[in-house]
């Protein structure tokens, strides 16, 4: 039996390939706000970290810059339902039904905006295998660590050894640190392409399909 008690996915690049949607509204922002275009592939870095820190970082704009123009990104994700354009990786939900079967507590612990999080959540109608879902607040004064131990808290889990954070990216792996618990990297989302990407931090192992989650817990 795995010593694992509890399962606790980040969103984008986890759980469900979030490009499409996330792309489009980042378009029509950056053009708005006047910043240079993407080019291709240039898109996937602002996926799955704060988008107000990828922002400032990629284009030196100042942190008041930077969070106008993350805001208006979540005003055209959300108005023009950009945020439900996306897709739930392959295997996902058998993947979730599995570890939900075997008694596995499961969580989203995500750096997108609780609402956002919860309607996709809904919308995909996968809810259902979920303890605890949370994103980051209005503010974004939340970190990966505290989205971590509030789910974990929700959850009724004591034991960090009993709970693992599963992601995609390096944001996902120092949350997981920050925090205290285990950390299992997936190679098929956006950050971490390969298990030598994923090595450069503390992990259990890569996954590198959503079916290669479930070995890690039953």
């Amino acid at each position: 039996m795995s010593k694992y008690r509890a399962a606790l996915f980040d969103m984008d690049g986890t759980l469900f390939n979030t490009k499409r949607g996330i792309v489009k509204a980042l378009r029509l922002a950056i053009e708005e706000f006047g910043l240079e275009p993407l080019k291709e592939g240039e898109e996937e870095q602002f996926i799955g970290p704060p988008i107000q820190k990828t922002i400032e970082s990629f284009y030196g704009t100042s942190r008041e810059e930077s969070v106008d123009c993350a805001n208006l990104f979540r005003k055209y994700y959300r108005e023009k339902g950009y945020v439900l354009e996306c897709d739930l990786y392959e295997g996902m939900e058998e993947c979730l039904a599995a570890l939900k079967e075997h008694g596995i507590k499961l969580a989203v612990a995500s750096l997108k905006k609780e609402d956002m999080v919860q309607r996709i959540c809904d919308n995909y109608d996968i809810t259902k295998y979920f303890d605890s879902i949370h994103g980051t607040d209005a503010s974004d004064s939340l970190s990966k660590s505290d989205i971590i131990h509030i789910c974990m808290d929700e959850m009724g889990v004591v034991d960090n050894g009993e709970a693992v954070m599963i992601g995609d990216t390096s944001f996902d792996a120092l949350g997981a640190k920050e925090a205290g618990v285990p950390f299992l990297a997936v190679s098929y989302g956006f950050g971490f392409h390969s298990e030598e990407d994923a090595d450069d931090y503390d992990n259990i192992g890569t996954a590198a399909t959503a079916p290669d989650i479930v070995r890690f817990f039953i």
